[in-house]
């Protein structure tokens, strides 16, 4: 496959992987996807081509994070094929190219 292959395949997950939050009632909004800068992720991130998203949800009426709510989302984004989760950057989606995520 190639990324560009990658890349498009990506976007169907990740819509799907928002869909799926959305039937969850979760009120999501979307961070960095693409970062043409190549500033602000870890050396090599998935960001910079295409591959990863940030996903933030929040618990209803609260600036904080709804981290069981992100558990439930990696659950389902593991059964669609997406990449491990990080434990300490649990609003990161990705897949696994070339070893990375």
């Amino acid at each position: 496959m190639t990324l560009g292959q990658e890349q498009e395949a990506f976007a169907v997950k990740i819509a799907r992987l928002i869909l799926w939050g959305h039937g969850q009632d979760y009120k999501m909004r979307l961070g960095e996807g693409f970062n043409a800068a190549g500033i602000g992720h870890k050396k090599y991130s998935n960001h910079y081509i295409k591959l990863a998203q940030d996903i933030f949800i929040y618990k209803p009426g609260s600036q904080e994070q709804d981290l069981e709510a992100h558990r439930r989302m990696h659950d389902a984004w593991d059964a669609m094929g997406g990449a491990p989760r990080i434990n300490n950057d649990l609003n990161h989606y990705s897949v696994v190219w070339e070893g990375r995520w």
